[in-house]
């Protein structure tokens, strides 16, 4: 569920990199972000959200970082 929101937040904001991390395979990246469950989502070094996020609120959240970044 949460691919297909990302994937959907991707077209409406292309100029975001996007880099996809599994943590089984990365261990250190969910030590480093304090993940104690997936899916979880951090947005320029921080977790921004755990669990599925709600699209309008993930979509508004990416918009507004895209903003302040330009």
């Amino acid at each position: 569920m949460v691919a297909s929101i990302i994937e959907k937040a991707k077209t409406e904001i292309p100029e975001i990199h996007w880099v996809e991390v599994d943590v089984t395979q990365h261990p250190e990246v969910a030590v480093k972000y304090r993940i104690m469950a997936t899916p979880a989502i951090a947005i320029n070094g921080k977790l921004e959200f755990t669990g599925v996020p709600k699209e309008d609120k993930f979509v508004n959240r990416l918009k507004a970082i895209s903003v302040k970044a330009q």
